[in-house]
């Protein structure tokens, strides 16, 4: 228990420095020669420290989550990528902390990393912050509504990266769970989109594809019949693509 307590205060005590040098101004740090590279092998370790859900909570407690949720704005794009990944740990399964990053307003600067970011990894992890701070959290949803978040799943399903379409098409399978997000996903025209991509050449997003077709298909209150449901069927001649995976 003794070695225990000490860990604990050890890395409570390195997540003190790390928030240090978070809140120290971006020039300054540039003039003492640190570099991004320097501050995204930072925000590496601190996300290791945030695993632990303690941790997570205590990040608040000692001052360093409104620096980290500065990050999402930092100029440069890794620090943007890694700053959301430790976000999306802090969150995680963990409601009161998904609480303090909305009341801190952050998940505004995630929303527009999501929907605008030039880079695509920032955009793929900003993604899956936001997913982790709105599941099981009702307040997120509206929030992520008012944000215009559909308009970034619909962004995300277009692109040309089958991890951000996964990660899109995953937070779009829990949404439809709620009667009002299945109205906005058809409105938007996401199911056409699924539809689409249930025919990817990446097994991943075809399968996040068909799953979130099948949630919508099992809605009978809509009265919003799929597009193109001829396509789903397949063709008793085609092999069966779960059989040819067996043996892998």
């Amino acid at each position: 228990m003794e070695a225990m307590q000490a860990n604990t205060i050890d890395v409570v005590k390195r997540m003190k420095e790390i928030t240090r040098v978070m809140r120290t101004p971006q020039d300054v740090l540039q003039s003492q020669g640190v570099t991004p590279e320097n501050i995204e092998d930072m925000l590496d370790e601190l996300h290791e420290h945030v695993e632990s859900i303690d941790m997570a909570n205590d990040l608040h407690s000692i001052g360093g989550l409104d620096p980290l949720l500065g990050y999402l704005k930092n100029s440069n794009a890794g620090i943007r990528a890694k700053a959301a990944e430790v976000v999306s740990t802090v969150v995680q399964n963990n409601p009161k902390s998904q609480q303090l990053v909305i009341e801190s307003n952050g998940l505004e600067p995630l929303l527009i990393n999501f929907k605008s970011d030039p880079s695509t990894n920032a955009r793929t992890k900003a993604l899956g912050a936001i997913s982790s701070i709105i599941r099981h959290n009702q307040p997120g949803v509206s929030a992520f509504r008012l944000g215009n978040g559909y308009a970034g799943l619909k962004d995300a399903l277009g692109s040309y990266d089958a991890k951000l379409q996964w990660k899109a098409l995953n937070l779009i399978q829990y949404l439809l769970h709620n009667k009002a997000d299945r109205s906005f996903a058809t409105e938007l025209g996401l199911p056409k989109l699924m539809m689409h991509l249930a025919a990817s050449d990446d097994h991943l997003v075809r399968e996040a594809a068909l799953s979130g077709l099948l949630e919508l298909s099992q809605d009978q209150t809509s009265g919003n019949a799929l597009p193109d449901q001829d396509k789903l069927k397949r063709d008793p001649e085609e092999p069966n693509r779960r059989d040819q995976c067996d043996g892998l």
